[in-house]
This record gives C-alpha cells, sequence and structure tokens, in this order.
C-alpha cells in the first residue's frame, strides 16, 4: 500500500509542472483580458469626461447669453412708452 502511495505522489509530481504551465498561461490570458478590458473604460470614461466639459463650456455660454438678452429686454421694457396713445408703442 505504501509503495502505491509513493507511486501516486510520483506521478502527481510529475505531472504538477504541465499544469502549473498550462494554469500560468490561462492567469496571463485572463490577466491580458482584463488589462484590455481596462485600457477600454478608460478611453470610454476619457470620451465621457471630454464630452462633459465641452457641454459644461457651451451650457456656461448659453447662460451667458441668456442673462444678456434678459437685460436687453429690461432695458427695451423700461424704455417702451407705457402711455397708450404713444404712436411708438407696439
Amino acid at each position: 500500500m505504501k509503495k502505491i502511495v509513493e507511486q501516486l505522489l510520483e506521478c502527481l509530481l510529475a505531472l504538477l509542472p504541465f499544469f502549473k504551465k498550462k494554469n500560468a498561461k490561462e492567469v496571463k490570458e485572463f490577466s491580458d483580458l482584463i488589462t484590455g478590458q481596462y485600457e477600454f473604460l478608460v478611453t470610454q470614461l476619457e470620451k465621457v469626461l471630454k464630452d462633459y466639459f465641452e457641454l459644461s463650456a457651451r451650457v456656461k455660454e448659453m447662460h451667458t447669453e441668456m442673462f444678456g438678452l434678459k437685460e436687453q429686454l429690461a432695458r427695451s421694457l423700461s424704455e417702451q412708452c407705457t402711455v397708450r396713445e404713444c404712436l411708438s408703442r407696439q
């Protein structure tokens, strides 16, 4: 019985390096896959951030324009004739 166990152990020890190489190859492939996915996600995040900051700048420009138009409207309304019979009243 002892001899059988020793032979099984010898067989296992002989086969372990092959399993280890196969496992190392799978680990490397998995690591490469994860690295590729990470790089893809970083690229996508960079695109989203770029789009966000461009949109933010556009919104800021629109708000500036809206406030300018609001001031022009207020000025125009204050200059408008309030008398009903005024010919310049629109």
